[in-house]
């Protein structure tokens, strides 16, 4: 499957109109801003009240509250997504909780080109929707500053019996999000990272993984 950028940005557009659906994600995937899984993923960053942020398909900023545990308001916090309708949720959540320390971005990652190299680059649930997953991880590996950290959730097919038996539903029901499991994301991103932290989660449909460049 291959999707443009502006299809991409279409879905989750409309999706960002009925947040229902997500709440009841959270009954499965834990994907909200509750998630035990968020929490252990933006934990090893290893984030301080220093540290610069970048968050890729930010969404409607489920992560913003656990990062900004951290951060106390404090360090930079750059957050990027293709959709407008997502930010404007998301912006909205940063009025209200009066995080000044905050950038909200609509754009690409592949678009992106900050002056700065962040100490922490979070990617969560994004890395099988995202139109170009290598030129994504190209520019996370570009943008990471020396001794930085990436955190990252993804989705996978099961290979664990009873799990996968539950495959070829699951790749169905995922098109219409445009949701591509198929893609080699793992063994891409440790073509360009060290991978210290990797552990499969939720009946092994998911996983959270975490590193540093390879030259550390």
């Amino acid at each position: 499957m291959k999707f443009s950028e502006s299809d991409i940005q279409k879905i989750y557009d409309n999706a960002s109109k009925y947040l229902a659906f997500m709440e009841l994600d959270a009954l499965f995937g834990r994907s909200t801003e509750n998630s035990v899984y968020r929490k252990r993923a933006i934990s090893l960053l290893n984030l301080t009240s220093n540290s610069s942020v970048l968050e890729i398909a930010c969404g409607i900023g489920y992560n913003f509250k656990i990062v900004q545990s951290y951060l106390k308001g404090k360090g930079h916090y750059v957050a990027i997504d293709i959709s407008s309708n997502s930010l404007a949720i998301a912006n909205g959540k940063v009025k209200y909780n009066n995080w000044t320390n905050m950038e909200l971005i609509n754009t690409s990652i592949t678009r992106y080109n900050p002056r700065i190299k962040f100490d922490a680059i979070l990617c969560t649930y994004a890395l099988t929707i995202v139109p170009d997953y290598k030129k994504t991880i190209d520019k996370m590996h570009d943008l990471l500053a020396p001794n930085g950290r990436i955190a990252i959730i993804g989705m996978k097919l099961s290979k664990r019996y009873p799990y996968k038996i539950f495959n070829f539903l699951l790749e169905k029901i995922s098109i219409s999000a445009r949701i591509d499991y198929r893609r080699e994301v793992i063994p891409y991103i440790a073509s360009k990272f060290k991978i210290d932290h990797y552990e499969s989660i939720f009946m092994d449909f998911y996983y959270i993984l975490s590193g540093t460049h390879k030259n550390q």
